[in-house]
Order: structure tokens, then sequence, then C-alpha cells
């Protein structure tokens, strides 16, 4: 019972930080998309069968892909230790985390099974991230006939 307590109080703790990460990163992106002069950016995943991430990245303003390899600060959260560590990552690297971290809010374990697709895009302009979504699944309608 301790175990699982000691477990359950790791993952809340895990889970805490990595929220109050995600909006610190939020915030570093949006300022770095700005300096850079881009004005958007959609990130295309889709995944199926247990896996799935970011297939494409469409990239407005500035100096386009390009402009995505300026390295920016992030924050990581180590699960086993639960302490946040900063680094310096490409600014694409930090989108394609943030986009699979806002499409797990609202969408956790989308890969699994048939799966899903969708965009996120990040509006510097607005300061807007909006997630896109749509699930896929297999249905079947069943008929009973008695007579």
């Amino acid at each position: 019972m301790t175990e699982t307590l000691t477990m359950l109080e790791q993952m809340d703790r895990y889970t805490r930080l990595k929220r109050e990460t995600r909006t610190e990163d939020r915030a570093t992106v949006m300022a770095a998309l700005k300096a850079c002069g881009i004005t958007k950016v959609v990130m295309r995943y889709d995944g199926y069968g247990d896996s799935g991430g970011v297939e494409e990245c469409v990239v407005e303003g500035g100096q386009g892909q390009e402009s995505l390899t300026t390295p920016i600060q992030t924050t990581f959260v180590d699960w086993s230790s639960g302490e946040k560590t900063i680094q310096m990552s490409p600014l694409r690297d930090v989108l394609e985390t943030l986009t699979m971290q806002y499409v797990d809010v609202e969408h956790d374990g989308w890969e699994n099974n048939e799966g899903g697709s969708g965009d996120v895009t990040f509006d510097p302009v607005a300061d807007t991230i909006t997630v896109s979504h749509t699930e896929n699944y297999i249905t079947h309608e069943d008929f009973v006939h008695t007579y």
C-alpha cells in the first residue's frame, strides 16, 4: 500500500510540474515566435496502433523553417527525481513537445488503437494555441430480428 501511495504522490508531483513547465514553455515559445517574425505555426500530427507524432510543420512569416532552428530555453521534468532542469533546445523541438502535451490535455492516449490526427496552431499574434483533433474509431451496428 505504501508503494502505491508513493507512486501516486510521484505521479501527482510530476503532473503538477509538467503543467507548470508547459505554461512557462508556452510563454517562452510565443516570445520566440514573435522575435523571429513568425505569425503562425501549424503542427500536424497523426497516429494509430499505439504510436504517433508530428508529421508536418507549416510556418508562416519569419524565415520559415529556418527560424525554427533558433535555440530556446526550455524546462525538462525528470520523472524519477521530480526535478526540473533547464536546457536549450531548437524551437522546432519545443514546438513538437508542446504540441503533444496540449493534445494530451484533452485527448490523452489519442494514438492508441485506431488513433487520431489533427492540427495544433501556434498563433503568437493572437497569443493562442488551438488544438483541432479528430479521433478515429470503428463502429458496428448489430441487428437481431425475431419473427
